[in-house]
């Protein structure tokens, strides 16, 4: 398949509806816990970190969500220094959702989740809208908006629409 070529694999609705599952699943493995923190990874995981966050806000108002961003540099994580907004150390004993656009071989995830290693959180979880199942290291994730079969030299790519728009996904 030429890489100008796009399908669509999900338009806005359908993100919408994962993100809404997303959201109900986050809570039903949470539903004991009065505060978690929804980390994305910059850019595209901090964006559904706050869209998850809103659909928490309507699921369950009671709940104290946090949102905060990790940055890393995804293609050299060993040798450039991976950053949250907040000190990871707040989150000792809490509940940590790393979340990310799409999971390929499970290297980001991994890196992601460094900050909070040394913090001893409850629970560390990992939520993707896309999981391609390629994976290389021991990292899968929670919760999972789509479960796709890919080649390997396939591209899914999840667009953001200007000024807090639509998501869409495609594969190319």
């Amino acid at each position: 398949m030429p890489s100008t070529l796009k399908t669509l694999l999900l338009d806005g609705d359908a993100v919408a509806r994962k993100l809404t599952r997303i959201a109900l699943q986050i809570r039903e493995d949470n539903f004991d816990e009065t505060r978690i923190l929804l980390a994305g990874v910059k850019n595209r995981g901090l964006e559904l970190a706050q869209r998850l966050q809103a659909e928490l806000a309507v699921i369950a108002p009671e709940l104290e969500v946090v949102v905060d961003y990790i940055r890393m540099n995804k293609d050299n994580p060993v040798h450039d220094a991976i950053t949250t907004g907040m000190d990871p150390m707040l989150w000792k004993d809490e509940v940590v959702v790393v979340v990310d656009d799409v999971a390929h071989s499970g290297k980001t995830l991994l890196w992601a989740l460094k900050p909070f290693m040394q913090t001893v959180p409850r629970k560390l979880q990992c939520a993707v809208l896309v999981d391609r199942s390629h994976k290389h290291y021991p990292v899968h994730a929670d919760f999972v908006g789509l479960s796709l079969a890919t080649m390997i030299q396939e591209q899914v790519q999840v667009v953001i629409a200007p000024n807090g728009g639509a998501l869409t996904v495609y594969l190319r």
